[in-house]
């Protein structure tokens, strides 16, 4: 479970911020019931019992924490509103925990703040919470800055947050997605192939004789036919693909989408371009390569030593060709 939590930050903070929410607003409700307060207690139990679904539903896949997150501020929104309407100016207070909730809940500031503005807009001139005009101006006043606040902070979290999850991510010799990032895209394919059997291929793609770049001419001339090579390769993929540095001189390419048979002509196409692209001062320098597209039940190191063994087979048989796994 915490191995979970520490992948994902965003389910983190919704699982956080959504468990003591719904613990604490379930012990209001109970209070409410025990002072007679039937009303607001219903209130109360359903916000939390909203919040423990929505938070189950999160839990359930990665893919869901953004929907899930979503759901809550709706779920914050409403909640709050009808409290200040039930309460008066005591229920009103608990917008404030929901304005911060909400910009950290979900990824979409934007619609974060947007829901915030409605919500405090609907209390401030719409429901009935405030005895005077110097409450409303001052709810208005505060709200409006803490709305503010909790903008800019979320704003400068998520932008330190995407520069440090791309630079966890990212080769930064080729630009290509590290070995981390390529476990993990990989264990999401396997999941959508089992879910909707749209097909799936890797394509494990090896350079040839590469060591001997590096012993003739040098290592930055081994980085610049590294470089060169993902960025041709980067040609080649589509919107859909990922494409990885599996280590040293070894690159692999999800495709989704593509059958094995599919998958093995666009290797083609790869190997064939490298042969006359990666030439210059250090000689022709050509790729060898392994398909293999997934199978039901299998792991994705599995599929991964699937492709290994049509790669290792291509070298064996002369190197510069592509096999495809059994």
């Amino acid at each position: 479970m915490w191995k979970k939590l520490l992948a994902d930050l965003q389910l983190s903070i919704l699982m956080l911020v959504g468990g003591m929410s719904s613990a604490f607003i379930a012990a209001f409700s109970v209070y409410r019931f025990y002072n007679g307060n039937v009303k607001v207690g219903v209130l109360d139990a359903t916000i939390s019992l909203a919040m423990v679904i929505t938070l189950q539903y999160a839990w359930r896949s990665p893919l869901h924490a953004e929907r899930a997150g979503r759901a809550m501020v709706l779920v914050n929104v409403v909640g709050a509103i009808a409290s200040s309407e039930l309460l008066g100016v005591t229920g009103a207070f608990w917008m404030y925990l929901a304005i911060v909730a909400n910009c950290f809940i979900t990824s979409n500031l934007s619609y974060a703040t947007a829901a915030n503005t409605l919500m405090l807009l609907v209390i401030a001139f719409l429901g009935h919470s405030f005895n005077s005009t110097a409450q409303q101006l001052s709810f208005l006043a505060t709200s409006g800055l803490l709305t503010l606040f909790s903008y800019i902070i979320a704003g400068r979290l998520s932008e330190q947050q995407a520069i440090l999850k791309r630079q966890a991510s990212i080769d930064p010799l080729t630009g290509a997605y590290n070995r981390r990032r390529m476990e993990e895209e990989m264990h999401l394919a396997i999941e959508e192939y089992t879910r909707s059997r749209m097909p799936m291929a890797i394509i494990l793609m090896d350079l040839d004789d590469f060591k001997n770049v590096n012993d003739k001419h040098g290592h930055e001339a081994g980085d610049d036919v590294l470089a060169s090579f993902a960025e041709m390769v980067r040609g080649h993929t589509r919107q859909v693909d990922r494409f990885f540095r599996y280590g040293g001189e070894e690159f692999l390419m999800l495709a989704k989408g593509l059958s094995p048979e599919e998958a093995r002509h666009l290797a083609e196409k790869i190997r064939c371009q490298a042969e006359s692209a990666l030439t210059g001062r250090h000689g022709t320098v050509t790729v060898s390569a392994g398909v293999a597209g997934v199978m039901a039940g299998e792991s994705c190191m599995q599929w991964v030593a699937r492709a290994d063994a049509a790669l290792y087979a291509a070298k064996q048989s002369g190197r510069n060709r592509v096999h495809l796994a059994d």
